[in-house]
């Protein structure tokens, strides 16, 4: 079971979105790398400016409901003192390079977002560990070096618009211009209840899991759905983000602008192993 981690460069992707003409839906983006591993970990590197616009807190509810993690810290302003000129600094690449090493355990594909030069001592040294390294960019933007890295797979995002880009309502969806890992597609559609998914650990609370799914949508995974017969005190304690949840619909909700999937856990495995842990 291939595990994917996926690390997107925030500020590099806008510059990419502007010089393509068109905008990633996130959703979708999640729901392709759902359709092609395991498992994914989506992460998302962005500078913070203050006041946050509701543009902006729009976009970070979006994507944590799709389960992307948000790292971000304020934007600084430098004054240069001999010119007056106010220089803005956000840049995110060393806390980016900090988490895709310390958690180089967690995944066994890295996929980057980013057309920037500066990450190819990060790829060089994945590539070495044995991992699988693909970057996501498009030429024009991305630095040529990138392009040419031997076994380093890049992907151009012009390639993509098909299957990952945000279409108004209305707005026609032709034939795939290209296929995501493994050459599956993901579901445009809901689940029905009854239906079996594998969901990774986004974030846990004390009534329950939150999974990543296929389906666009926030899923939940109750305490009372775990099968755990033993009281949990604190579940936080217990769950891992490396788990793996096998689980099957119990009920949809389409009532929310963001629709919302119940499930229960189908593991019995994974069901012991909670059980142990809360003995342990």
């Amino acid at each position: 079971m291939i595990r994917a981690a996926v690390f997107i460069d925030g500020a590099n992707l806008f510059f990419t979105q502007r010089h393509l003409g068109w905008q990633i839906d996130f959703s979708r983006l999640m729901a392709f790398f759902m359709s092609g591993y395991a498992s994914v970990q989506a992460n998302y590197y962005v500078p913070a400016s203050e006041p946050v616009s509701e543009e902006n807190a729009a976009f970070t509810r979006v994507l944590t409901a799709h389960g992307y993690r948000i790292i971000s810290k304020p934007v600084k302003k430098i004054v240069n003192k001999v010119t007056g000129e106010i220089i803005i600094k956000g840049n995110l690449d060393v806390e980016l390079v900090v988490d895709a090493l310390s958690k180089v355990d967690l995944y066994d594909t890295f996929i980057l977002f980013s057309g920037d030069s500066d990450f190819l001592p990060l790829l060089r040294a994945l590539r070495d560990k044995g991992k699988e390294v693909i970057v996501y960019s498009t030429q024009g933007v991305s630095a040529r070096e990138l392009l040419t890295e031997p076994d380093v797979a890049f992907y151009d995002l012009s390639m993509f618009r098909d299957r990952i880009g945000h279409f108004r309502s209305g707005e026609a969806l032709h034939d795939d211009t290209a296929s995501a890992p493994g050459d599956h597609h993901f579901p445009l559609t809901l689940p029905d209840v009854g239906e079996q998914f594998t969901g990774t650990v986004l974030k846990v609370k004390p009534y329950g899991i939150f999974l990543s799914n296929p389906y666009h949508a926030k899923c939940l995974l109750p305490l009372s759905f775990l099968g755990v017969s033993r009281h949990i005190t604190d579940l936080t304690a217990i769950v891992r983000m490396s788990d793996l949840f096998d689980v099957t619909v119990f009920h949809v909700n389409t009532a929310k602008e963001i629709p919302e999937i119940t499930v229960k856990l189908a593991d019995k495995d994974m069901a012991e192993a909670i059980s142990s842990r809360i003995e342990g």
